[in-house]
């Protein structure tokens, strides 16, 4: 009898010049982007608010973290986030992409323990998958990020 060997399902996003390992069951969908309204005032990394299933859900652009942003084209996608951990139901949250997630299957996870040159917040381990620069998030950061805690 084989071995049993935990498996990670995931999906990879490519933002920008690195790309965002996250569990796949953490997106609701991976949209095209439509019409964005944009916010005045709003954070330099927010593109604006699109209407997805007859929602409002702001869409940003992380790779403004990190450099210049995500030129949008033909190729962009949205990955519609389901609401983090603490949030109301209906408190989804996008992330553009500068091309169509690909799905993962990690069988081994010795990638997943590097962390080398991780000096961002924002990302809980930085890795290399296919030769490119990727990076699981830190979800309390993004937390944070997306739903900044009121004055009282």
């Amino acid at each position: 009898m084989a071995a049993r060997t935990d498996r990670v399902h995931g999906l990879l996003l490519p933002i920008g010049e690195r790309s965002l390992l996250l569990p796949s069951a953490l997106v609701a969908e991976i949209i095209t982007l439509g019409r964005v309204v944009q916010q005045p005032l709003a954070a330099q990394w927010i593109l604006g608010v699109i209407n997805w299933r007859s929602r409002p859900v702001t869409v940003c652009d992380l790779s403004r973290l990190w450099s210049g942003g995500i030129e949008v084209n033909a190729r962009s996608r949205v990955a519609v986030f389901y609401p983090l951990a603490g949030r109301s139901a209906g408190e989804f949250f996008a992330v553009l992409t500068s091309a169509e997630p690909q799905p993962r299957v990690l069988d081994d996870a010795a990638p997943l323990m590097t962390n080398a040159n991780n000096e961002n917040p924002l990302f809980a381990v930085t890795l290399v998958l296919d030769g490119r620069p990727a990076a699981i998030p830190n979800l309390t950061t993004l937390a944070d990020l997306f739903y900044p805690a009121k004055a009282p």
